[in-house]
C-alpha cells in the first residue's frame, strides 16, 4: 500500500473534489464489478444503505466523499485514485 505525505494528500483530496461527480460515480460502479464489491460489503462498513445505492444511481447526484471512498480503498485494498481514473 503506498503512503502519502502531507503535501500529496492535500493534492489527491483537491483532485478528488475537483473532479467531475459523473466520472467518479462511473468509476464507484466499475470499481465495484472489478472488485467484485456488494453494496452490503461497503454498507458493513457503517455507511447507509440509501447512500451506498444512491452513489450508483443514474438519477442521483450523490458520489462517496473522498474520506469514504478512501476508506472503500482501503478496506477492499486498491488505490483511491482509481476513482479518478479517466475512462
Amino acid at each position: 500500500m503506498k503512503t502519502y505525505n502531507q503535501a500529496e494528500i492535500l493534492e489527491l483530496i483537491n483532485q478528488y473534489n475537483s473532479t467531475d461527480r459523473k466520472l467518479i460515480k462511473l468509476n464507484y460502479k466499475r470499481i465495484l464489478e472489478q472488485y467484485s464489491i456488494m453494496p452490503k460489503e461497503i454498507m458493513e462498513l457503517g455507511y447507509q444503505k440509501n447512500n451506498v445505492y444512491s452513489w450508483s444511481t443514474k438519477s442521483s447526484p450523490n458520489i462517496p466523499m473522498f474520506d469514504q471512498a478512501l476508506t472503500i480503498s482501503v478496506a477492499f485494498n486498491f488505490p483511491v485514485e482509481e476513482f479518478l481514473k479517466e475512462i
